[in-house]
């Protein structure tokens, strides 16, 4: 490989690299636009950080958005809250979900507001609490049902 190389001491590399222009031959566009791209990656090839359209993975980070914040370093956002509902979301089950329905809560409802919903609930629906009419008396069946569901799934 001795012809396909330069072969040369220290001083004459020295000399011959302080004359070499690398963008000899390209027009003031193409070395303006070789710039920003160096200036961007560095002069690496580069290629898109996300999987094709059609693919599991492109299906799975859209669903859930592209990362999660789960520490909210990044501050909380309307995205941020719309990726922690969705993963909230899907950890209860039908039952969990129908019992929180019948509570008029949401799937981020914490302990605390479940409980005072519960308490609200029963005053309200209790025949006791509403003279002996018993036309409540079906939702609070449903209501003393789902706050058993959701203790039995320990969200209380």
């Amino acid at each position: 490989m001795l012809d396909e190389h330069y072969w040369f001491c220290q001083p004459h590399a020295a000399e011959y690299n302080r004359s070499w222009n690398f963008f000899a031959g390209m027009s003031e566009e193409q070395v303006r636009q070789r710039q920003t791209e160096e200036a961007f990656t560095g002069g690496r090839p580069t290629w898109q950080f996300k999987a094709g359209r059609g693919s599991r993975e492109a299906a799975a980070a859209a669903s859930r958005g592209f990362f999660r914040d789960a520490f909210g370093i990044f501050g909380r956002g309307t995205q941020a809250e719309a990726a922690e509902k969705a993963a909230y979301d899907k950890r209860l089950g039908r039952l969990e979900r129908t019992a929180l329905a019948d509570l008029d809560l949401d799937a981020t409802a914490d302990a605390a507001t479940i409980r005072r919903r519960y308490t609200e609930l029963l005053k309200r629906c209790h025949p006791d609490a509403n003279g002996g009419d018993r036309s409540t008396e079906h939702k609070l069946q449903r209501v003393i049902k789902a706050f058993r569901t959701l203790r039995k799934a320990k969200l209380v």
